[in-house]
């Protein structure tokens, strides 16, 4: 029994104290209540809490000695980053252990601590999460590396220094903004790309004074009288726009492409000759975008309003949409069925045309086509971001349908998984 005699330094009682200083706060403010109302518990209430003391006292000894470890000094360990000696049940019970721990394992003890909002992580631990975050990086946007506890921003120059090489470019090569959305062509597999960022080509004077030109032919060439007057207000506003330098704040671009595209697109529904013009002027418009969410958008929106883009390459014109060569004047879905009425011989084409028909659906916002097989109603484009309810189309953020029913036909939904027909090429700018 000669362990009962180990001798204790002050760190060790303090730690020991510590586990009952609240109880024992607790118990001092209950004891004029025991000596006014039930004075004949007082004496057993004191007797109780020292016998709980001396019990614990008694079962750290004995733990010590079953373990063959000195007892934990808080002091000595403060400044280690691991512990060699098993820890004790009654350790892991105090705060301060919790307190030094990884935020994202809970085993090992913390040796980095965010700069922005100081929550604190083992190296392993936080690269491996920086790894898969860049990793599962896709579309697009660009992927925020964000703290995994508090969600705040992480800086690139602070997340960096505990990475490799590798992943520090991979993930510049594929969250640079400006990347444009891109098919290849199925002729000569050259990636087509239809609209161009503002780090590229001419400057955004030059494109106003190239809008207001094309705007003033296509006027010229409509044979609508009535169109002709739109298309005439519509110039006059832009130049106005343009005058006052409105053009250059925020938003201001996306509500110039919102009031001239829609005219341009309901002459051409009646005018198929001037797709290409009108297409052109979209392109300029979404060019004169500087913010790079609201240029990526923009770019979507005009994939959505002028999917037809001929290949620089062969002279071949494709769907951006779908991926597969021009149709205008039909849907995709219409175009496909239109496939599946002219190919009877082969069998294997057949089969896979029946299958995008079954799966396949426009993005609601980019109209991209994507395909799902199996999950919940619940569908992100990859794209653009958008999501939306797989069975009726309506925007996730509505909430008026749920994973696996829809608000709208009340018919429980099949799994779904989304991917694109095509291969889609991000460019790198």
């Amino acid at each position: 029994m000669d362990w009962l005699k180990q001798k204790f330094d002050m760190g060790q009682y303090k730690e020991l104290f510590a586990r009952f200083n609240i109880a024992n706060l607790l118990f001092c403010y209950c004891l004029p209540f025991f000596y006014v109302f039930y004075p004949a518990l007082l004496m057993p209430a004191i007797f109780l809490r020292s016998l709980s003391f001396f019990i614990s006292w008694v079962y750290k000894l004995i733990s010590a000695h079953h373990h063959n470890t000195a007892l934990p000094n808080t002091r000595a360990n403060k400044g280690k980053t691991t512990t060699d000696a098993p820890l004790l049940e009654d350790e892991r019970n105090n705060m301060y252990f919790w307190l030094q721990r990884c935020s994202i394992c809970l085993d090992q003890t913390y040796n980095l601590c965010l700069d922005a909002c100081r929550d604190q992580f083992c190296k392993d631990c936080f690269s491996r999460y920086i790894e898969e975050t860049v990793n599962q990086s896709w579309g697009l946007g660009v992927t925020r590396i964000k703290c995994p506890v508090c969600q705040e921003t992480i800086s690139q120059s602070e997340w960096s220094k505990y990475v490799s090489p590798d992943i520090i470019e991979k993930y510049n090569k594929y969250n640079q903004p400006y990347r444009a959305f891109s098919r290849y062509c199925l002729t000569c597999e050259h990636a087509v790309s239809p609209c161009q960022s503002r780090s590229q080509g001419q400057s955004r004077e030059s494109r106003l004074r190239e809008i207001a030109e094309e705007l003033e032919r296509f006027s010229a060439t409509t044979q609508s009288p009535n169109a002709k007057r739109m298309i005439e207000g519509t110039l006059t506003s832009f130049l106005a726009s343009c005058q006052r330098g409105s053009t250059f704040r925020i938003g201001r671009v996306q509500d110039l492409y919102n009031q001239i595209i829609p005219i341009l697109c309901k002459v051409t529904s009646k005018q198929p000759g001037l797709y290409s013009q009108a297409s052109a002027i979209s392109k300029r418009l979404v060019a004169l975008e500087v913010i790079p969410e609201a240029w990526k958008q923009t770019q979507f929106w005009h994939v959505a309003n002028f999917p037809t883009e001929t290949c620089t390459q062969c002279g071949d014109d494709l769907c951006l949409q779908c991926g597969e060569y021009a149709h205008l004047g039909n849907s995709c879905l219409e175009n496909l069925k239109l496939k599946l009425k002219k190919n009877d011989s082969d069998t294997e084409l057949l089969s896979t045309i029946q299958w995008k028909l079954n799966h396949t659906r426009p993005c609601p916002n980019c109209s991209v086509m994507i395909n799902r097989d199996e999950g919940c109603n619940k569908v992100d484009c990859l794209l653009c971001g958008y999501r939306f309810c797989w069975k009726c189309g309506s925007g996730w953020s509505q909430q008026t349908c749920g994973f696996y029913q829809c608000g709208e036909t009340n018919v429980p939904a099949a799994a779904t998984t989304i991917t694109t027909i095509q291969p889609v090429v991000v460019q790198d700018k």
